[in-house]
């Protein structure tokens, strides 16, 4: 349709690295851009039971970390040892976090450029994006076995500045970096018109070898509209797909495949009529996601289709078409109004993760299993607290564990977090009693050390320099104010106690036996009131936190 975009509407301008659209734009279509890529399986696990037999409990938001808050997820991965999630921050672009066991994470990105998406196989985990070579920021991959410890950037040979990383896919043969040289993209409201991009740009290396020259494929596309973009390395080679659209509006839907990154050739002829979206290769085979485009008989509606391969088979079986799932479950909603943002390889089979109607709630979070990539069964929204956010971006498993990343509803909120493993739930985690307050939590100008039994110190920043004036003042590594006292349990993630000692009596903020009172709220924060007054948000160290940099009132 001319004029229009890939979802039947025209793309609004967004930021460069911000992903995806806006969350209501259509309720049937896959709502991503760029690659929905889930390369690799990092499973690390032999286990023949289906992922229909995972049972999920949801991580209380208290116990998310700080840098959860505010971030849209992108894609849900793991290596042998480790999960995975990127997304994007409206405060830093994109950001990767990392995690063991699911439940602590720490910040994963390399600390340089501008990655964009990921890729896991085995043990290695790729990064592509762009990096600032020469003054211009062009296309470039970080590699590493160890997400704390990233290898530097490699600046992929033959890049320029207009190459936009679109996606990154690894396998058992290789990796493969798709760019488009229209970019950037999404900048469309200067007045610019027509296209200036012609071609993809496919860079390719062998397992943990360099990347060569790239291969170009004609794909013209125009600064509105980036294309759509996916790829799949697995044990046949690689698949690379793309929709690419023009200045007049015409999609291009684009297919290739190639053995070992050398020479590509059309892709299977079943793909060229849909446009797909998502793509995921795993130790049982991969997975394709598909969707056919609106009409004008059937506006907005876009049915997903998931096509599978085992490993050595070179076609591709068309799955059975999804299962809607059993009244009165929520999200039960015909297939036209199902949507799928990701397909993730486990050990027992696959997940597709994505969201569905509910006539009474809106979009709601859906999650379907398969154990060979062609039988789909929808999972309880409902009892798993799926119906809780708007979306799920992905699963992953590390040695049959679980992890299921989701997007909040309220404006307030940000990821969601849910734990699985085999058979029964994992264990709930309270946010209740003193253990989940034991740590330091800290702000600008003030922090709190809550102890194991609920022994606390609290200090503040005086104003006070040591240098000039006399204790109790500020230090460069010490602040000068401190209280200390005792806190106990009072309610559901509620601490209370009194300030048994202070160095400031004449402080009214904190005179002794003031009562202070500790709340635990979403995203790894307590709110802090003492004397009955306002002080404030507390964040755990490190935490990635506005709530905890800006001014307290």
């Amino acid at each position: 349709m001319p004029g229009r975009g890939l979802m039947g509407r025209r793309p609004q301008a967004v930021p460069r690295w911000r992903v995806r659209l806006p969350a209501m734009a259509v309720v049937a279509g896959v709502l991503v851009t760029g690659s929905a890529c889930q390369p690799g399986s990092g499973a690390g696990h032999d286990d023949d039971r289906p992922p229909g037999a995972v049972r999920w409990r949801s991580v209380p938001q208290a116990r998310l970390p700080g840098g959860f808050l505010g971030f849209e997820p992108r894609q849900v991965l793991a290596t042998t040892d480790e999960f995975i999630v990127s997304g994007t921050s409206e405060q830093a672009g994109v950001r990767l976090y990392g995690s063991k066991g699911g439940v602590s994470w720490y910040r994963a990105d390399p600390g340089e450029g501008f990655p964009g998406y990921a890729a896991a196989h085995g043990k290695q985990l790729v990064l592509a994006g762009q990096v600032s070579n020469g003054g211009a920021l062009v296309p470039a991959v970080w590699r590493t076995r160890d997400a704390r410890r990233w290898k530097d950037a490699e600046v992929l040979p033959g890049g320029v500045a207009s190459d936009e990383v679109l996606a990154v896919s690894a396998g058992p043969r290789g990796a493969v970096v798709v760019a488009h040289d229209g970019g950037p993209f999404s900048e469309g409201e200067d007045g610019s018109s027509g296209y200036r991009g012609e071609s993809l740009r496919l860079w390719t290396a062998r397992d943990g070898g360099p990347f060569g020259q790239p291969r170009q494929i004609p794909c013209p596309a125009s600064p509105e509209y980036e294309p759509q973009v996916a790829a799949v390395a697995d044990a046949e080679g690689f698949v690379v797909t793309a929709n690419c659209t023009n200045g007049s509006g015409y999609i291009k839907r684009l297919v290739v495949a190639s053995a070992d990154g050398g020479k590509w050739r059309a892709g299977p002829a079943a793909f060229r009529r849909q446009s797909t979206m998502a793509g995921v290769s795993g130790a049982r085979g991969s997975v394709l996601v598909t969707r056919t485009e609106s009409s004008g008989a059937n506006p907005g509606v876009f049915a997903s289709t998931l096509w599978s391969r085992r490993s050595g088979e070179s076609a591709w079986a068309r799955g059975r078409p999804l299962d809607v799932g059993e009244i009165p479950d929520s999200g039960v909603a015909p297939r036209d109004q199902q949507s799928i943002n990701a397909v993730s390889a486990v050990s027992g089979g696959f997940f597709a993760a994505g969201r569905s109607l509910d006539l009474r709630r809106g979009p709601v979070g859906a999650l379907w299993a398969s154990p060979d990539g062609r039988r789909w069964t929808k999972q309880a929204t409902r009892s798993n607290g799926f119906d809780s956010v708007f979306d799920l971006y992905g699963a992953a498993e590390v040695h049959g564990r679980f992890i299921l990343l989701g997007d909040g509803q309220d404006a307030k909120g940000g990821a969601r977090l849910w734990l699985g493993r085999y058979g029964t739930r994992p264990p709930a985690q309270s946010s209740s009693g003193i253990a989940p307050f034991a740590r330091t939590w800290s702000w600008g100008h003030g922090s709190l050390t809550i102890g194991k039994t609920g022994g606390f110190t609290y200090r503040w920043r005086l104003f006070r320099d040591c240098d000039t004036e006399p204790a109790p003042c500020d230090t460069a590594t010490v602040w000068g104010g401190r209280a200390t006292g005792t806190l106990k349990t009072v309610g559901n993630g509620t601490l209370r106690g009194r300030l048994s000692t202070t160095n400031a009596p004449d402080d009214p903020a904190y005179r002794k036996g003031a009562v202070i009172e500790v709340k635990r709220k979403p995203y790894s924060a307590v709110h802090v009131r003492v004397d009955g007054k306002d002080h404030g948000y507390f964040c755990a160290a490190g935490a990635e936190d506005s709530r905890c940099t800006a001014p307290h009132e």
